[in-house]
């Protein structure tokens, strides 16, 4: 049985890479990454609870070495596990605008459109998040 992080989310899609699978990547999250990994799930949990549909997550915590492999920031937020790419089971355009139009915090939103996913991420202090939202 896989450990729950959150109410919504597993231990397992913290760790979800079909890149880190299919080269062999191991991509375990720290210790001392543990607790950010639980705050980020449970932010996303508010964020499941507006959309009121499953979301599959693509990418939430990524190794350094991972991050590289799929060509992430050199200064992701995939590496402290604050943000997530994930695909709600429910149109994106709708999704996206309905978590940016409804007054949640996050420092970033971006949608993804022609990949078919969102990415949200997370600061530690709330009142330092930056609410941006934009489309790549």
């Amino acid at each position: 049985m896989t450990k729950k992080v959150s109410n919504y989310f597993t231990s397992k899609e913290t760790v979800v890479s079909s890149t880190g699978d299919k080269l062999g990547i191991k991509n375990a999250v720290p210790d001392n990454l543990k607790k950010a990994v639980a705050y980020t799930a449970a932010r996303m949990d508010t964020v499941r609870l507006l959309l009121g549909v499953p979301c599959v997550v693509n990418s939430f915590y990524r190794s350094q070495e991972l991050n590289n492999a799929v060509g992430g920031s050199k200064t992701s937020d995939h590496m402290n596990g604050r943000a997530i790419d994930f695909t709600p089971k429910m149109n994106l355009r709708e999704a996206y605008n309905k978590i940016k139009s409804s007054g949640l915090s996050y420092d970033q939103l971006i949608i993804y459109p022609k990949q078919g996913f969102l990415h949200i991420s997370f600061k530690d202090d709330i009142t330092t998040e930056r609410k941006m939202s934009f489309e790549k």
